[in-house]
């Protein structure tokens, strides 16, 4: 059985490597160069994979099972990820849109974060 802590680290990496994952393709879709955003791609993929991975271990230890009804905070960090998950075809379709998208991934990290220290709703 995996413990809390090791799901915590998972999640956590997860998040880092999506992070930089989102703003090295928005750096390569804005500079016009194709060198590396494949792997920024394959990154930003892995790592979704990761967060999830982490994020769903830890709502089994933390009691939250499927099939339960979730609270609001879960809920909401998932719409989240969705987000973070489509967000390359947002920084792909909508060019212009990258400086509002540049400082919109954080702070969608930072209120994902939020909820999940806080677990306000």
């Amino acid at each position: 059985m995996i413990e809390y802590e090791t799901y915590k680290v998972l999640h956590i990496a997860g998040v880092f490597f999506l992070l930089f994952s989102l703003s090295s393709y928005l750096i390569i879709v804005n500079s016009n160069t194709e060198k590396f955003r494949k792997l920024s791609a394959i990154m930003h993929g892995i790592s979704m994979f990761i967060v999830l991975l982490g994020g769903f271990g830890l709502l089994a230890r933390l009691g939250i099972i499927h099939g339960s009804d979730w609270p609001v905070w879960v809920w909401i960090k998932l719409v989240i990820w969705i987000v973070m998950g489509a967000m390359l075809i947002f920084i792909k379709k909508f060019h212009s849109l990258s400086k509002i998208l540049w400082f919109t991934v954080p702070i969608l990290a930072i209120i994902a974060a939020y909820l999940a220290v806080y677990q306000p709703v």
